[in-house]
């Protein structure tokens, strides 16, 4: 049976692509007498969540590309839950032939067990649609390049996390790789390190690569093969020619050559946020640190709230051992970072940037009162 789920006016159809049904019973749900399911998030003790680490991602139906979700799914061996923003002519049917297209890059199908595929669509509540008519309309609307901008980020994120079924999260954005084991060496820290309930976060140093390189070697390589490549002139850190202080992190010389291991653990360093109000850390924790904020909009701070955010509802940051995810770069590639681009989706979202913000540090102040001089503002 077809059945959409709502959350906070977007339509969601979850499903698992390989055939086998997408539970929500980590939803409180209340049968409305029209269609659907409205959402209300509850809070499930840890013992009903599967004793593993999913990876989340997402993306708009314009960007999925085949290539690097199989690239993804061979590069990341546990389970994968990514959230798919239907917009313009694309629809769910684009979707689906889209993993279509990527099983068949698979050398083994089973392969795909491992990936569940979440649609969504925002809801046309001012005309009291449905969600099946929400996907009929969009289809009839144009869109010039600029519809990037209402890309609700947050809200995808969010969905994508929320059916997943495990205990252990970690996010990427629509196009990171990592490094090779990171699945299982990372299941085995967390495991080892942050116990349930408890309020830590495990950090992990985030590289651009030359794309040849990293195909090479099957986008499979180790923290030694890494330093090479930094030698080379092959990898740098993530942005570290035009937005360092939002990636890099201290002490990266000495975590470079201490020998790796088999069984990684957690690096010596001491990392704090307060002055750091611009540093995008890169993480893999328990399920229940906070959402992201659904308010920001594209391309304006929308990773930051987060970092505050957990700051505020103290969190440790702690450094993990021989770890790191990646972006691949390419001189033949058409640049996705775009700077004229960027900055016209901030222009157009900086109203809405400001009211987020202005409204996210007032629960900020509720929620935690005595934190805000721990942490950056």
């Amino acid at each position: 049976e077809r059945r959409w789920v709502i959350h906070n006016g977007f339509c969601i159809l979850p499903y698992l692509h390989v055939g086998r049904n997408a539970t929500i019973r980590l939803f409180d749900s209340i049968l409305t007498e029209t269609e659907t399911f409205i959402v209300g998030i509850i809070t499930m003790p840890f013992q009903f969540f599967q004793d593993d680490l999913t990876l989340l991602t997402h993306s708009s139906t314009s960007a999925l590309d085949e290539r690097y979700l199989s690239d993804l799914i061979l590069n990341w061996r546990g389970p994968i839950s990514i959230a798919v923003f239907l917009q313009g002519r694309f629809n769910e049917e684009y979707v689906k032939q889209k993993i279509s297209e990527t099983l068949r890059l698979l050398d083994n199908a089973n392969d795909a067990d491992r990936l569940s595929v979440h649609v969504m669509v925002e809801r046309y509540k001012s005309q009291n649609q449905s969600c099946e008519q929400s996907v009929s309309q969009l289809q009839k609307e144009s869109h010039n390049h600029i519809f990037f901008a209402e890309y609700p980020i947050n809200t995808v994120r969010n969905v994508a996390r929320l059916f997943s079924t495990s205990r252990y999260i970690a996010f990427a954005d629509s196009d990171y790789l990592f490094s090779a084991g990171f699945y299982k060496k990372m299941l085995g820290i967390l495991r080892e390190n942050v116990n349930l309930g408890s309020k830590v976060a495990l950090l992990y140093r985030i590289f651009e690569v030359d794309e040849m390189e990293s195909r090479k070697r099957n986008h499979q390589f180790t923290k030694s093969e890494l330093k090479d490549l930094i030698d080379r002139d092959k990898a740098r850190v993530f942005h570290v020619n035009n937005w360092s202080h939002g990636h890099q992190m201290p002490k990266l010389p000495k975590w470079l050559e201490e020998p790796e291991g088999l069984h990684p653990g957690i690096f010596n360093l001491t990392i704090s946020v307060k002055n750091r109000s611009v540093w995008e850390f890169q993480f893999s924790a328990l399920r229940n640190v906070p959402l992201f904020d659904e308010r920001f909009p594209y391309r304006t701070d929308n990773n930051l709230e987060l970092a505050v955010g957990m700051c505020r509802a103290g969190y440790k940051l702690v450094s993990v051992q021989d770890l790191f995810v990646y972006h691949t770069i390419s001189d033949s590639k058409n640049d996705k970072d775009d700077a004229a681009l960027k900055n016209q989706i901030k222009k157009q979202n900086w109203a809405l940037y400001k009211k987020a913000k202005k409204d996210f540090l007032k629960r900020m102040k509720r929620l935690y009162p005595g934190m805000k001089q721990q942490c950056p503002v």
